[in-house]
């Protein structure tokens, strides 16, 4: 989960940058959104592994789509303003 913050934080970082509307700047925001998914993907994978077993099994795939959801959602925001 630490990792895929540090992606969210470098995509937020390159939302907020003056050149922010360049092709180059908005491919490395989308691919780093997706590692930020991925990221957070697995490690919420493997906590419900280790602490929930399958009574919960789907909970990470919810937290992981509102994940990626809110992440697209805050980067969206920040390349309108």
């Amino acid at each position: 989960m630490l990792l895929g913050t540090v992606f969210l934080v470098g995509a937020l970082a390159y939302a907020r940058a003056p050149d922010r509307h360049e092709q180059v700047n908005l491919a490395w925001m989308a691919g780093l959104l997706v590692l930020s998914a991925l990221d957070a993907a697995l490690g919420l994978r493997t906590l419900v592994r280790l602490r929930l077993r399958r009574k919960f099994a789907w909970v990470w795939m919810a937290t992981t789509g509102a994940w990626a959801l809110l992440s697209v959602v805050v980067v969206a925001v920040l390349l309108r303003g």
